[in-house]
């Protein structure tokens, strides 16, 4: 009978380190598992702030455009390109006639 509870000992032995490489194993996996997500989340971390870079450049770019508009649409810098690139003068004010309105038949028939 010795004999047997040597061998059941081993069994249990055998049993209780499989169960232990099991748990090391399981272990070791989470561990992967969780260093994949945590450098997967810090790659979108560092994307995010390319982006947001991106996003800050172009609104300075879109800012630097809208002042440019405001400035090309000025009128003293509407006439200084009339004026230097397309060689226009203004007109004397003798030189504009206007027409006379229209007549309102309404108010005709009551003169």
């Amino acid at each position: 009978m010795r004999v047997r509870s040597g061998a059941g000992r081993r069994r249990r032995e055998i049993g209780s380190v499989s169960g232990f490489l099991v748990a090391i194993a399981a272990a070791a996996g989470l561990a992967l598992f969780y260093l994949s997500q945590s450098s997967h989340v810090a790659a979108i971390g560092y994307q995010i702030d390319a982006l947001q870079g991106q996003i800050d450049q172009l609104d300075r770019e879109q800012q630097q455009l809208i002042l440019q508009i405001g400035e090309a649409r000025s009128p003293a810098r509407v006439e200084l390109r009339a004026r230097a690139e397309l060689r226009l003068v203004p007109l004397d004010q003798g030189a504009v006639q206007f027409a006379a309105g229209p007549i309102d038949p309404l108010q005709e028939g009551t003169n």
